[in-house]
């Protein structure tokens, strides 16, 4: 009687970038400490001009690829189709994973085999208020994902399984004016499920620093890509309650310019601790 021995799963790591020679290196940092390495980690450059190519050749784990179409729908494209992996993961620059992310998203599939992926969660590395900024994320990507009728794809902390990929090539949306990680989840959603996993992550806060202008722009397309696939009135309701985080504006003001440079005494983080005890 001969044995028969399971293939092992193997990880394909994306990662898409632009100018990221403040984030990259600590990222690519992470992915060495892993304790089950992936199979691959492609970084697709999206014509950085900064040193961003050159740390990325630095590390002799990673695959260097460019894509000249700017955006990182784009970007994740090419890296997706050029991944050799059973399982593709999806993380950004400023992305710093734990030593078992890899280990653990492998352990997902194995413990529910029919999810085509899962999408994780993260604390924000460079802000103070980082319970309460936990808790704002999760309370609107919950808002989120309670009028996608699907679980959404957060692009910096997620994987999903190649044969899948394979299935929405065509469908996933090439623009520069949408949430391509949001609109990846929507055409993942019309093939199977979507789960969630206890696999967090440390990213930057710096999308919510941007400035006013830069911030309603991009937080725009996040309703465009509810119109791709949900009919208006869903899409104009989850806008209307998606913009009103517009009220959290002075809170991440204040929290970059006083409390920020705080954020490392311990008078603050007893303080802290005391005002957010069970976030």
């Amino acid at each position: 009687m001969s044995l028969v021995v399971k293939k092992q799963k193997t990880l394909s790591l994306i990662i898409p970038v632009y100018n990221e020679e403040n984030y990259l290196l600590g990222c690519l940092e992470s992915i060495a400490q892993q304790t089950i390495m992936p199979l691959e980690v492609i970084v697709v450059d999206n014509n950085s001009t900064d040193s961003t190519p050159d740390i990325a050749k630095s590390f002799n784990f990673v695959r260097l690829v460019r894509e000249k179409r700017q955006h990182q729908s784009y970007a994740q494209h090419t890296g997706f189709s050029l991944a050799k992996g059973d399982i593709l993961g999806r993380i950004d620059a400023d992305t710093v994973l734990p030593p078992t992310w890899v280990e653990r998203s492998l352990a997902e599939f194995e413990k529910n085999p029919k999810m085509l992926g899962f999408c994780g969660s993260g604390w924000a590395y460079d802000i103070a208020l980082q319970r309460f900024g936990k808790f704002i994320y999760g309370l609107y990507f919950g808002v989120a994902n309670t009028f996608a009728g699907v679980q959404l794809i957060w692009g910096s902390n997620s994987v999903f399984k190649a044969s899948a990929w394979k299935d929405i090539k065509n469908e996933v949306a090439l623009r520069d004016d949408i949430w391509e990680d949001y609109d990846l989840a929507f055409c993942l959603g019309k093939h199977g499920r979507i789960g969630k996993m206890d696999n967090d992550v440390s990213v930057s806060y710096r999308a919510i620093h941007r400035s006013p202008l830069k911030q309603l722009r991009y937080q725009t397309r996040s309703i465009r890509t509810f119109l791709l696939h949900r009919n208006h009135p869903t899409a104009i309701l989850f806008g209307t309650l998606w913009f009103s985080m517009i009220v959290l504006g002075p809170i991440v003001m204040f929290d970059y310019y006083v409390l920020r440079p705080l954020k490392d005494t311990r008078p603050f983080k007893l303080l802290l601790e005391a005002a957010f005890p069970d976030i």
